[in-house]
Formats: structure tokens, C-alpha cells, sequence
């Protein structure tokens, strides 16, 4: 063979080989570009009435007082956490596994009850060896963060930056903090480090601005992981601690709202539960013994909504750094919370209780590829059903994922449209004394406290003001709701169900027709 020739055929057989690792590397790229993020907006203390797509929903049935609680506020909307909603679905029957911090945030990243994870109350954190949604992706080459509030680390370490390993799954945790409200965060002087700039809230605020509030400060931690991952597959959950108490937010939304425009939720000052039995979720100011600051809770009720504000305006920042990317459309985009705060409603503030307020979390979701615009889903679910239908969504090989290992239910085919009728309509709520069976319409809820279990029917009492226990109408739903309440506590070993005299109740209820 001939110099030339030899040389001219190599020339071939390297250019194939470039060609064909170039095809191959193509390839990669266009598979890794079919996988979606994963982006989770997280609040804390979150009341749903306060994002206006759940206000014109209650608005469409005729439900002005449940859609305005406050009052109707001029001026007053939430459009880009709405946007999502929107051009995506919204869920109306969405429960915190616990209305309270941890023990709902373990739920929504193992998939499992709090009484599994072992975060029944704040304070305890989930083990290391807890299989995670983090740890899923993070198998399956996703770039995955968290910033903000954690709030599932062992003990109570404020604020506890940055977890020094790859904590649960998340490889970017610098700026992420176990507990705490700051509201003004900043850097070191090595430009890297984060610090709460002031830990005072009032004075926070005074000097506070568009890069050192807390909800601005995360949302550029947010917009930054962004820049850095666009590239590959992620999932980012940023923790905002906002609107949690206490009700301040940097100017101009602080004073944004006129105090004048609020008023009292109706049920604030209700009488329809003199004489009953109370359980111990029932506050004393609800036991009609007054001497609650009620002109405090108007002026907190609309710097809470101040605050609601903000978050919306830096989602609407967010989105733009998605749009402004092209990856908006190939992120699965969630808007939620921790759990909700009753906002005043019968005599109460923050969480803790079984009442729709308390326990009912905004959730909305935007992936235009699988759910379709204008998507409502009333089936009720909770936080530990989040990680089995976000794999789902990305479509996580059971390989690196086994759903048996989890107690959640996936309801990626609601969201699709797909199962709204074979999808079983209940979800259960749990707190460290009592324990619910919820649907989209009712609520029974046994404490350990009572004699006599609490039951509503949220649509003819959407107030939760009438103990319908007792009413024969609904003996054959209680029993049904009691059998599925049984099963569910023998399932996941909740020891609440197991408490003697609770579970006699329970039983007892089975029993009746």
C-alpha cells in the first residue's frame, strides 16, 4: 500500500470515529436534555385562602366569605404562583401529613408518614440512612440543592449552615439552614460564606432591601443554581421561611396593604361549638374566654399577606430566569408549603390543629409536557404521597427507586387526567393527640382527649363549626371512614391508632350503620 493511500485512510477511520463519537455524544446530550428538573418552592406556615387562583376557585361555588376570609383587598394578588397553577394544575384537597414543620417535611422527601421517619414532633431529624428523593436523583446523574429552611436536623442549631457532607442527598447545601426566621441574610466578608445579618426582626426589616431579605437573598440563590445547572438535569427545592410568624417583611410590602381593608375571619368569634366537648386542639381563646389582641391580628393578617406578596414577586423572578433559559417548559415546577396557619379563624393563629387552615396546603404544579393547562384535581392526598408522584413525572426506573419502601400513594394520573375516578378519594392527617380521615368532602377526627369523635361535611359546613358525629344521615360514611382510618394506622404502625381507648372508639364506629 502506497503512502498516500495509507494516509488518506486514516484520515477516514479517524474522522469516523470523531463522527461517530460526536452522533454518540448528541445523543447523551438530547437524552439528558428529555429529563426534566425538578424545581419545589417551599413557604412555611402558609394559608391557602391568601394566593388568589384558591380564592377564585371558592369564588366560581359561591363561597365569598370562605374565598375572602379577611375581607376583600384591593389590589391584592398573587399572578406568577397563579401562573403555575394556571398553565398547570391545581390541587384543592392537598393535606400536610402533620400541620406542623418537621414532621411534614419528612413526609415529602421519603414518602413516608412522620411516625416512620421518626419526626413526629420538631426538634428530631430523619436518619441517615432515610432513602430520600435527593438521594434517587442524585443515582441517576441530577444535580440536586437545597436552600433555606431545613428544619429536619437533630436538636434545634440556628441557624446550622451548610451540612458539612452531601446531606440526604443534596450535593449543594451550602445555603441551606436547619431552623430559624431571619429575615435579612448576607455574606462574609470571603463573599461565600452566608450569615444572618441581623437576627433581630424588627431592625432586620429597617434595613433590609431587594438582596439581603431573606425571600429575595434565596430567590438569587435559586436563579444562581439555575445559571450553573441549566445544562444537565436538576432538582433544587428552595425553603423560603416567609410567611411564617413573626409578620414583618421588608418595605415597600410591610405597609402595602391597608390595615382598614381587613377585618376578623367570621368564625372568629363564632358560638356554634358552645357546649361541646372540646379536644385539646381547641385553643382557650375558642372556649370564648377572650383577651386576644384582636387590632394586633389585623395589622399581622395584612403583613402577612405583605409577605405572601414578596414571595409571589420573586417566583414571578424565578420563572423568568427558567423562561429566559428555555427550560420552563422541561421543569417541573411546584408551589407549596410546610403546613398552613389559621390567620384568626375560630380564635386561632399558626398550625397545629385538624381545621382546613391548618392542615390543607397550597399546591400548585406546572409541566406542561404531561399535565394540561387548567388541571384541577379535588382527590385529597398529602405530603408523603409527593416523592412517589415527582418519580413518576420524571419517570425513575424502579431500579433506582422502590416504591414499596414508601407509604405514599403516586397521583401522577390525576395530574394527567387520567384516574380521577379510580383514584381513591382520602388522604390521613396526624398530630402527636389526634388523628383524621379526610376526603374532598369530609373530615372525621378522633383525639385522644374526647370521648366523642369531631366529623364535618365540608361542603355543607365549610366553617368546620357542626360536630355532625351524632347526625344518623352519616353513620354509614363515619363507618366507612373508621374501617379506612383502622387499616391505614394498622399499615403504618401509628401509634395513635393503637392508643386503647381511641382504638375502642374507632371500632366502635366500624360497628354502626
Amino acid at each position: 500500500m502506497n503512502v498516500k493511500l495509507f494516509c488518506t485512510l486514516l484520515l477516514t477511520l479517524s474522522f469516523c470515529k470523531v463522527y461517530s463519537s460526536g452522533i454518540e455524544k448528541a445523543k447523551s446530550t438530547t437524552k439528558k436534555q428529555k429529563e426534566p428538573n425538578l424545581l419545589i418552592i417551599l413557604t412555611d406556615e402558609h394559608n391557602f385562602r391568601t394566593l388568589s387562583i384558591y380564592k377564585e376557585l371558592l369564588l366560581e361555588k359561591g363561597l365569598t366569605e370562605m374565598a375572602n376570609p379577611w375581607g376583600v383587598i384591593p389590589d391584592y394578588s398573587t399572578p406568577y404562583i397563579d401562573r403555575i397553577g394556571k398553565e398547570g394544575a391545581v390541587l384543592t384537597s392537598m393535606y400536610a401529613s402533620t400541620p406542623s414543620c418537621a414532621p411534614s417535611r419528612s413526609s415529602m422527601f421519603t414518602g413516608n408518614y412522620p411516625q416512620t421517619t421518626g419526626v413526629y414532633r420538631n426538634g428530631i431529624g430523619i436518619k441517615q440512612d432515610a432513602q430520600t428523593i435527593a438521594k434517587v436523583l442524585n443515582k441517576i446523574g441530577y444535580a440536586t440543592g437545597y436552600s433555606g429552611k431545613w428544619h429536619l436536623e437533630e436538636g434545634d442549631p440556628k441557624p446550622g449552615w451548610a451540612p458539612p457532607v452531601i446531606f440526604h442527598g443534596f450535593e449543594d447545601n451550602k445555603y441551606m439552614f436547619n431552623s430559624g426566621h431571619w429575615k435579612k441574610l448576607a455574606f462574609e466578608a470571603d463573599g461565600i460564606t452566608p450569615k444572618v445579618a441581623e437576627e433581630k426582626a424588627k431592625k432586620a426589616i429597617v434595613t433590609a432591601d431587594d438582596k439581603t431579605y431573606t425571600t429575595d437573598w434565596l430567590a438569587n440563590r435559586t436563579i444562581e443554581f439555575i445559571e450553573e445547572n441549566k445544562a444537565k438535569p436538576f432538582m433544587y427545592v428552595v425553603s423560603m421561611p416567609d410567611p411564617h410568624t413573626p409578620n414583618l417583611v421588608r418595605a415597600p410590602y410591610n405597609d402595602m396593604y391597608n390595615k382598614e381593608d381587613f377585618h376578623l375571619p367570621i368564625t372568629y368569634s363564632t358560638t356554634a361549638l358552645r357546649g361541646t366537648e372540646y379536644p385539646k386542639w381547641v385553643s382557650q381563646k375558642q372556649r370564648f374566654k377572650r383577651g386576644y389582641d384582636s387590632t394586633k391580628l389585623i395589622v399581622d393578617i395584612s403583613r402577612y399577606h405583605g409577605a405572601v406578596k414578596c414571595i409571589d414577586d420573586n417566583v414571578g423572578r424565578i420563572l423568568k430566569k427558567l423562561e429566559d433559559e428555555g427550560i420552563l417548559d422541561n421543569t417541573i415546577i411546584v408551589f407549596t408549603s410546610d403546613h398552613g396557619d389559621m390567620l384568626g379563624e375560630l380564635a386561632h393563629e399558626n398550625k397545629g390543629t385538624p381545621y382546613e387552615s391548618s392542615a390543607k396546603i397550597p399546591f400548585v404544579i406546572r409541566y406542561p409536557k404531561m399535565i394540561k393547562a387548567g388541571t384541577v384535581v379535588n382527590n385529597a392526598v398529602n405530603t408523603t404521597d409527593w416523592m412517589d408522584t415527582f418519580l413518576a413525572l420524571i419517570d425513575v426506573e424502579n431500579k433506582y427507586f422502590n416504591p414499596s419502601s414508601t407509604q405514599g400513594k403516586d397521583f401522577s394520573k390525576l395530574l394527567k387526567g387520567e384516574s380521577e375516578n379510580t383514584f381513591e378519594d382520602i388522604t390521613f392527617v396526624r398530630f402527636q393527640f389526634w388523628v383524621a380521615a379526610v376526603t374532598n368532602r369530609y373530615k372525621l377526627v378522633y383525639d385522644k382527649s374526647l370521648t366523642k369523635p369531631w366529623f364535618f361535611d365540608l361542603e355543607k359546613d365549610p366553617t368546620e363549626t357542626v360536630n355532625l358525629f351524632d347526625n344518623p344521615e352519616y353513620k354509614g360514611i363515619i363507618s366507612e371512614l373508621s374501617v379506612k382510618l383502622l387499616a391505614y394506622g394498622d399499615k403504618t404502625n401509628d401509634d395513635i391508632i393503637h392508643y386503647e381507648k381511641l382504638r375502642e372508639m374507632i371500632v366502635a364506629a366500624t360497628q354502626e350503620q
